[in-house]
């Protein structure tokens, strides 16, 4: 029995209605483009009025060259592992229970259907322009005895295969997904699937849109019910938190409880952000609270629908996306308008008409009828008409012009070109590159630009790891949270540990013999999700491998036994069968100090063992200490006998040195002595020539006064004789001392010995 119409007045759902509406008027044009570039995608590259146009006569072909770069594009994320790093952000977290978050995220993907929800909103990204997926709790499988296992839920992932099901708030910002207000994703339900879901519910209802101004086939198409799931925000006060008081003397105290006298600069109250969910239709709601007036909280901090976008442009305050198909749509047309052109003149070839005379094929007609699709060796005419009268052979005659075929390649390539420019692929096979890039570093320079171009699809998956982390961290305490629930965490090689849940207690570890299990508590302290888009696990393992091997040539010939020591690392990572075991077992052969592998502190048998290694490793050391000691007491005894030897030399050495400088000092005195000697001489013996001389006049002259200048002018030139001599003993003495210094200076040994 149906139920009654219900109230059209309801503000919840005319509310509802009214928000989608809004995001369907907003995103009318865009979605209007984003279809088009799925029928490119589609293979609908041909617009009706053109088919008709051209009609059966000539062919309309679509050679598709916007899917390669599509598929490359969506590959390359394929081939991708992106990961969710968490890390510790307060004084209340702590390194241990980031890494079982992110273990059990790790789980959650696994398990959730990540890899396909991802991917989904991937090809969206790279083809319309955006796409979306959805994260959502359900209930765990789990065999374990215990009933309360069986309300045990987990988070899942759900990929939205059709993009434009999704009606978002248009205000949120594009890279700011968590500042999203309200969503709707809407699903059409054949009006069977929708009766025996909710047998109660209203399969139509046409005067329910009244209120809201919608028309009816928007939620109810023919023969299918619209069903949304309806998310919106909703804030609320902390029941925990009361209203606080900012004083003008800086203190912060509940409002209740500010002091008289004291200005209040600011008043607030701690409100929380609840995310609700309905389930509703264009006339009722299905799913919601319990009395079905509204939505039912969720656990998610901010609306689970994480949004990736392709490349985005604002032209004239409109918010416009897309993918690389909407550049590229014209240069695909003028490509399969042009090869279908040069297909229809290179098909008029065959059927090309051969002109004769009436009756030169008389006799002949099943031959020329087979001319075209037989290889005759001769064909054969007669050469004259009907009339009698001589004509010449028959000609063919040619339809097709072979310079329009030379155009149309033309056009072929530069459409080609236009492709590869629009989509920014580089086609590294492409025969007509054969012979203009022969070297490898210009294949690598457009196959590098060719990334550069495509950065933004990658940055913005990465923005949508983000914003996924973000909801899974929020999300997590409050869906595993059952006091000693088991959760499975996985690490980085994939394998799997298992950890416990125990509400209200500090957190601790242990060890088994199963592994390391342990014990925390959910929701104490801040994390924060760092997104990580890069090449998988496998590819860096490989990578590593390869690395490895190099290094490991490379100390084989210069230290072999750190190689030994490396070797199993390396062996661990090449992706061969048993490579664990081989590694393990080639750990085994090494000393524990190199394998670096720490022993069981529980086993006292291994404790004892290691001891007595130790203290033989120890003895060995003193006795190594011991023979080092002496070798190097030896070293220094022949390093001191050596040092006095090289010091004893250098003072003999800088004694014969100082002997000759003494020795040619005391040459070079007697010399300048033996000359001054020889000047005084022979300045005696001019003052006594000038003497006799001066006698000689007065005694002609008997004058005294002449006498006494003679001889005053006698006594003036000795003096100056004898000055000039003084001055050259002084320069002859200067140079010497000078040279004295110079030899010695050559002679001082170069390290400064305590006897120079």
């Amino acid at each position: 029995m149906m139920a009654e119409s219900p109230d059209p007045t309801n503000p919840f759902l005319t509310r509802a209605l009214t928000r989608w509406g809004v995001a369907n008027t907003f995103e009318g044009p865009m979605r209007t483009e984003g279809e088009k570039d799925l029928q490119f995608l589609n293979l609908e590259q041909w617009e009706k009025t053109i088919i008709d146009q051209r009609g059966e006569s000539r062919p309309c072909l679509t050679i598709d060259q916007i899917g390669e770069p599509y598929r490359q594009l969506v590959g390359q994320m394929r081939a991708s592992k992106p990961s969710l790093q968490i890390t510790p952000v307060d004084s209340g977290a702590d390194i241990d229970t980031a890494e079982a978050y992110q273990g059990l995220i790790r789980h959650v993907e696994q398990t959730g259907g990540a890899k396909a929800a991802r991917e989904e909103a991937f090809k969206g990204a790279v083809g319309p322009g955006w796409g979306y997926y959805r994260l959502y709790t359900d209930f765990e499988y789990s065999d374990s005895p215990d009933p309360i296992a069986l309300f045990d839920q987990c988070i899942k992932y759900k990929p939205i295969e059709n993009a434009f099901t999704v009606f978002r708030d248009p205000s949120t910002p594009l890279h700011e997904p968590w500042k999203c207000h309200w969503a709707l994703h809407v699903e059409d339900l054949p009006t069977e699937d929708f009766t025996a879901q909710w047998p109660e519910a209203l399969a139509t209802n046409a005067d329910c849109f009244a209120a809201t101004g919608l028309a009816m086939p928007d939620w109810y198409p023919e023969g299918a019910v619209r069903v949304a799931d309806y998310f919106y925000l909703e804030e609320q006060d902390d029941p925990n938190s009361p209203e606080m008081a900012l004083l003008a003397d800086g203190r912060v105290v509940p409002f209740a409880q500010a002091p008289a006298g004291v200005a209040i600069l600011q008043r607030r109250r701690r409100r929380l952000q609840v995310v609700k969910l309905a389930k509703i239709t264009g006339a009722e709601i299905l799913e919601g609270n319990e009395d079905k007036t509204a939505g039912r909280e969720q656990p998610w901090p901010f609306i689970p629908i994480v949004p990736i976008w392709g490349e985005s442009l604002t032209v004239k305050g409109k918010r416009s996306v897309r993918g690389i198909v909407r550049a590229a749509r014209d240069a695909q047309r003028a490509y399969n308008y042009q090869v279908a052109e040069l297909v229809y003149e290179l098909a008029l070839s065959p059927k090309s008409k051969v002109v004769m005379a009436e009756g030169q094929d008389e006799g002949y007609t099943e031959m020329w009828k087979r001319a075209a699709s037989e290889a005759y060796p001769a064909l054969k005419y007669k050469p004259v008409s009907l009339l009698g009268q001589p004509v010449p052979p028959p000609q063919v005659a040619n339809f097709t012009d072979p310079a329009k075929i030379q155009a149309l390649v033309v056009a072929i390539n530069q459409a080609k070109a236009d492709l590869r420019s629009t989509t920014g692929w580089y086609d590294a096979t492409d025969p007509s590159r054969a012979n203009t890039e022969q070297s490898g570093r210009a294949i690598l320079a457009r196959k590098e630009s060719q990334a550069e171009g495509a950065v933004n699809y990658k940055d913005s998956f990465g923005s949508a790891l983000l914003f996924e982390g973000m909801l899974l961290l929020g999300a997590i305490p409050k869906v595993y949270h059952r006091q000693n629930r088991v959760l499975r965490i996985v690490g980085l090689e994939d394998e799997t540990e298992t950890e416990e849940v125990t509400v209200g207690q500090p957190r601790k570890t242990r060890k088994s013999q199963r592994g390391v299990q342990g014990i925390f508590q959910w929701g104490a302290g801040r994390y924060d999700v760092v997104p990580s888009v890069g090449a998988s696990y496998t590819t860096r393992r490989q990578e590593a491998a390869d690395l490895g091997m190099q290094l490991l040539e490379v100390l084989g010939k210069t230290h072999p036994p750190m190689a030994a020591a490396v070797a199993p690392m390396v062996i661990r990572q090449m992706d061969i069968p048993s490579s664990r075991e081989i590694a393990d077992r080639a750990d085994r052969t090494l000393p524990p100090e190199v394998r670096g592998q720490e022993q069981d502190q529980d086993d006292p048998e291994a404790m004892q063992a290691q001891l007595a290694q130790m203290q033989q490793q120890m003895q060995e050391a003193q006795q190594m200490v011991g023979q080092m000691t002496k070798a190097i007491e030896t070293d220094q005894v022949k390093a001191e006998a050596e040092a006095q030897r090289t010091q004893q030399s250098d003072e003999v050495k800088l004694k014969i040195a100082a002997m000759e400088l003494q020795a040619r000092g005391q040459m070079e005195q007697a010399k300048i002595a033996a000359d001054i000697r020889v000047a005084e001489m022979k300045i005696a013996a001019e003052f006594r020539l000038a003497q006799f001389k001066a006698e000689t006049d007065l005694s002609q002259q008997n004058d005294q006064q002449a006498h006494e200048a003679a001889q005053g002018s006698a006594e003036a030139a000795l003096a100056d004789r004898m000055a000039a001599v003084g001055h050259a003993h002084d320069m002859e003495t200067g140079e010497m001392g000078h040279r004295q210094a110079m030899e010695e200076q050559r002679e001082r040994p170069p390290n400064g010995s305590a006897s120079a």
